[in-house]
């Protein structure tokens, strides 16, 4: 990916070291926008459009302190991407400890809320803005050994469509992305005992329709496409990029 369509705009991307984070932020800067990589941990590189700002999510505090900082320094948000969250899979229904439950609850979906909060406060005087919220597969199908990560996950859809039905007035989009499975450090922690790592990817490849998973740059065109200015007409939707692998599929 390369080109222009972010020249100039100033684009906050949470969770920007796990891997589908740090492929946004390289998406984004490819396209001449200036990114600020947020997360607790700083990214292995960053490209040379990019700066690491430290971020806990759940931390409103720590949302201000950053967009305030963003601000300050930069002039403004133009996009935000709530990108940040976590998984803790293979825990049946019947065993899921509350605070295992809350810490997805807090992260994956208090973090997009707090995140779409504050960006709308500092975007609105500006007439402008683009919020992309990352989902999930597991926002609109169950798995039961997964509970927490699918409830949270569901909770940002409707954080999204919310936010895009307040935000709208002001000439602000906010839209959701739904991975699939993608091969990242995080869906390698759903191998089980007797998997490979092979195995393992062949059977989350065939869930799909089209017999392959997502990668990271198909994610990060998603981002881009709802985050593109281009796109004007597009608020409160979500696009699933999962080769097809939807409910009843």
């Amino acid at each position: 990916m390369s080109g222009s369509r972010f020249q100039g705009q100033i684009v906050v991307v949470t969770g920007a070291s796990g891997g589908l984070g740090a492929n946004i932020v390289a998406a984004f800067a490819a396209e001449g926008a200036r990114v600020i990589a947020a997360d607790i941990n700083p990214p292995a590189e960053l490209p040379g459009l990019a700066v690491h700002r430290r971020l806990d999510v759940t931390d409103e505090d720590a949302w201000i302190a950053l967009l305030d900082g963003v601000v300050s320094e930069f002039g403004g948000v133009d996009v935000l991407v709530n990108n940040a969250g976590i998984y803790r899979p293979n825990i049946p229904f019947e065993e899921m400890p509350l605070d295992v439950w809350r810490q997805h609850f807090a992260i994956n979906s208090d973090g997009v809320f707090l995140g779409c909060k504050h960006a709308i406060l500092r975007m609105k005087d500006r007439g402008r803005g683009a919020i992309v919220n990352m989902g999930s597969g597991m926002s609109i199908k169950a798995n039961p050994t997964g509970a927490g990560y699918c409830g949270s996950k569901a909770a940002v859809l409707m954080t999204t469509r919310t936010a895009a039905g307040a935000a709208g007035r002001y000439g602000i989009r906010v839209n959701a992305v739904l991975p699939g499975a993608v091969p990242t450090t995080m869906l390698m922690g759903n191998m089980e005992d007797g998997d490979t790592q092979d195995s393992f990817l062949d059977r989350m490849a065939a869930y799909s329709p089209l017999g392959r998973l997502a990668t990271p740059d198909d994610i990060s065109r998603a981002v881009l496409f709802l985050a593109d200015p281009a796109n004007a007409a597009i608020s409160g939707i979500f696009i699933p990029v999962d080769g097809g692998n939807m409910p009843g599929a």
